[in-house]
């Protein structure tokens, strides 16, 4: 306890300066002490950190550059969930209301050793671990609390047999995972419905891309991205790191592991077109009336069509809002689009269409698929300027901001998309990716990059949709609304 000092009963010009040094000297022991016991209660998250614990899915993937607070976020939510101290913020869906039992992946026993066990002990209260206990090689094993919580620690260096016959209510995985050791971990959390997190640098294990990032729907996986710039600050404005020291730490970094290091991109996809896209584009928001909304087609013969509607606002920022995945006939489309069109209530201005399709004669009718869908009721289809090089430029000035500076009304994109309503899109945008390179060292590299063909479909219809420059003012070509004029 802090002792009163009687000495405090005097007015505060009494004291002299070598009395105000000695009971502030006082208090920072104090409070110092109180961090080492309980350091939970003093932890402020940065902004990324609280976009993790503030997720209401199953499955949380922080995936970040390095230093960019990855650890400690897992860290605090094992201390969380053990202790059931949760800040007011921390959703409900996400809350344990009994003693748990917890598991850790770490790559490697020494980063159980060098991370884990101190990032533990820094936040968990040292009055509320009844045991910590260690295996024979001295790495922290299994953590025991007062009211029965349990907190299990795994690497990567054992075998698949030892995440096996077991069950857990929270998994937290550090750093990149294996896949059947997941698979096992998976598997464990099933009787207990349980929940996880994990928090990586994806320099190795390009399955976690396909099987967990890519199918993220912000209901059962969620998908946080953070740079090492997101650590500068907390969200109290507190500093974390210095901009200096990122800098000196991104100057020496090789530019193949940049994006990756830094930025947390995915290592083997580092061909990327899109690098600038990352959580700050994925957002939640309505549709306003009467804003303009433009419809895009890209559409299919072998494969399903791909078509997206974007919100052009009263700043020309563009929020794709609804999107189509569907394998059918020109009739089914064009109906699934009217429909669509008007359960959102949309101010229709514009329709496009890839133009590669939409002349292109069908061999049964001799009309064409922009003739089909008029026919079928839903006309007025313009085809896009398919100008590749100069529409990615376009796509990437609208999602361009410095990342190094907050966000703000003069430093944000000028695209979003919702992050919940159209995942087929924004996983296009985070798929769509270079030809590999024809040399195999730099200077032999062929700077006349092709795009891969696989996962292009939404980022096409982006790439059309910004190629037409859309402005909320202004005079459009035509005025679809309700009016579906000829072709």
């Amino acid at each position: 306890m802090v002792r009163k000092s009687k000495k405090w009963e005097k007015p505060l010009e009494a004291f002299t300066p070598q009395e105000l040094i000695s009971e502030l000297e006082l208090l920072e022991s104090v409070q110092s002490s109180r961090k080492r016991q309980r350091g939970i209660d003093y932890y402020v998250p940065n902004s990324v950190q609280y976009k993790v614990h503030s997720s209401k899915a199953d499955f949380v993937l922080f995936s970040a550059g390095n230093r960019s607070g990855k650890s400690t976020a897992g860290a605090v939510e094992i201390v969380l969930h053990c202790t059931r101290k949760y800040p007011d913020w921390f959703p409900m869906e996400r809350r344990f209301f009994g003693p748990v039992k917890c598991v850790i992946v770490a790559t490697e026993n020494a980063i159980i050793e060098k991370v884990i066990e101190p990032k533990l002990k820094q936040f968990m209260p040292a009055d509320y671990v009844a045991e910590w206990k260690h295996s024979v090689g001295r790495y922290l094993s299994r953590v025991v609390c007062s009211d029965g919580s349990t907190i299990d620690l795994l690497s990567n260096e054992q075998d698949d047999l030892a995440f096996e016959s077991q069950d857990w209510d929270f998994y937290w995985g550090d750093e990149p995972q294996k896949e059947r050791k997941f698979q096992a971990i998976m598997r464990g959390l099933v009787d207990r419905m349980g929940h996880g997190i994990i928090t990586f640098t994806p320099l190795v294990e390009p399955w976690m891309k396909e099987k967990l990032v890519d199918r993220a729907d912000g209901k059962h996986i969620d998908v946080v991205q953070a740079t090492t710039y997101d650590n500068m600050f907390d969200i109290n404005g507190e500093p974390i790191l210095s901009l200096e020291s990122i800098k000196r730490f991104e100057e020496q970094l090789p530019d193949d592991v940049k994006e990756t290091r830094i930025h947390g991109k995915f290592f083997h996809l580092r061909g990327i077109v899109y690098q600038e896209f990352s959580d700050i584009h994925q957002i939640e928001f309505d549709y306003k009336y009467p804003d303009p909304v433009i419809c895009t087609l890209d559409p299919h013969d072998r494969q399903p069509h791909h078509v997206t509607w974007t919100i052009v606002d009263r700043t020309n920022d563009l929020y794709v809002h609804s999107e189509l995945i569907v394998r059918c006939t020109v009739e089914e489309l064009a109906k699934r689009i009217k429909v669509i069109e008007s359960l959102n209530g949309y101010k229709m201005k514009m329709r496009l269409i890839d133009p590669n399709f939409g002349r292109k004669p069908l061999i049964t009718t001799g009309r064409n698929m922009i003739e089909e869908l008029h026919r079928a009721g839903c006309g007025g289809w313009i085809e896009a300027d398919d100008a590749k090089d100069e529409g990615r430029l376009r796509v990437k000035s609208y999602l361009h901001y410095d990342y190094k500076k907050p966000i703000s009304h003069t430093n944000k994109p000028k695209l979003f998309f919702h992050k919940l309503r159209v995942p087929a899109t924004i996983r296009s945008m985070r798929n769509y990716q270079y030809e590999e390179w024809e040399g195999k060292i730099a200077g032999e590299r062929d700077p006349k990059e092709r795009v891969k063909d696989k996962d292009d479909h939404g980022a096409d219809c982006i790439r059309y949709t910004c190629m037409t420059n859309p402005r909320y003012y202004g005079s459009y070509e035509r005025d679809y609304e309700l009016a579906e004029s000829p072709y």
